[in-house]
């Protein structure tokens, strides 16, 4: 009996060869992809880490205080008062209840300028239409500060505008506004993480209400710059609301002309920066004289 050879055997021998390298080299193609993969992963989370990171509100130590060529644009030296406390401090964030204009009698000028940027709340249209037009890198809002969300009637006077008409006793132009609380503010426009430096408030009369409706517990600028005065007079009202900054744990640091200003307990360096502000004021004062 004669054997033939069985041809079948080998087709099939050889179909798993070739089944066998194909696969092989989706193999060595799929190995060098992940090379090229985990390579330029490398390459870019490696550059990633030899960044400078960015810093935000980062004190630079490398600056001095330099009073002698400050350029004050606010009505009391509120601004060069602020910029000696926080003369290193790069790129700060500030937030400014009634902001009014942003050129004239302003407390955030002169810091908008050296590259800060923060929050304006302005309630009255004209200026509100000029912080829009001159502070493009700030969060402007056509809105007022309260203890609550609400409709006020805001009085407008030549000597300013505020929500309680007896203060001035005349009879003059009424606008309605919308007020909402500090802390929702703060909640829906404070970028995340960002350090409030100082928080500036000057609404004739109405500083107990804004007080009541700020978050301390999450938002803590470390200085409050507050008008202290009846409005369009130098008899004291910081009485009246002082006990909130005081309880949520801050305390006095400078009074100058109709404002007061208190510092954030927990914020090492700040009681050493209010030592020497009168004197730094007296100079400054003369320096603006001889000009």
């Amino acid at each position: 009996m004669e054997f033939t050879e069985l041809t079948p055997i080998k087709m099939r021998s050889n179909k798993y060869k070739k089944k066998k390298k194909k696969e092989f080299k989706i193999k060595i193609i799929i190995y060098f992809i992940c090379v090229i993969i985990s390579f330029f992963s490398g390459l870019l989370i490696g550059s990633k880490l030899l960044q400078k990171p960015k810093m935000r509100n980062i004190r630079n130590y490398n600056k001095i205080l330099d009073i002698y060529n400050f350029t004050t644009y606010s009505q009391c030296l509120e601004d060069f008062i602020l910029y000696c406390i926080f003369y290193d401090i790069d790129n700060g964030f500030y937030i400014d209840v009634g902001a009014n204009d942003p050129n004239v009698i302003t407390v955030t000028k002169a810091f908008y300028l050296n590259g800060w940027h923060g929050i304006n709340i302005e309630p009255l249209p004209d200026m509100y239409k000029k912080l829009l037009n001159d502070r493009s890198r700030d969060i402007n809002l056509n809105i007022g500060a309260s203890e609550k969300e609400d409709t006020l009637s805001l009085f407008l006077h030549k000597e300013g505008s505020t929500v309680n008409k007896k203060i001035f006793n005349e009879k003059g132009e009424t606008i309605n506004i919308t007020v909402y609380p500090l802390s929702k503010i703060c909640k829906e426009y404070v970028p995340k993480n960002e350090e409030i430096q100082f928080c500036k408030i000057d609404v004739e009369g109405h500083e107990k209400s804004v007080l009541l409706g700020f978050d301390f517990e999450n938002y803590r600028p470390k200085v409050f710059c507050i008008e202290s005065t009846a409005p369009a007079t130098y008899i004291p009202t910081h009485e009246e609301w002082e006990y909130i900054l005081i309880r949520n744990g801050y305390a006095f640091g400078f009074a100058y002309n109709i404002n007061r200003y208190y510092y954030d307990t927990k914020v090492d360096y700040l009681n050493g920066r209010f030592l020497n502000l009168e004197n730094y004021v007296n100079i400054y004062k003369k320096i603006q004289k001889k000009k």
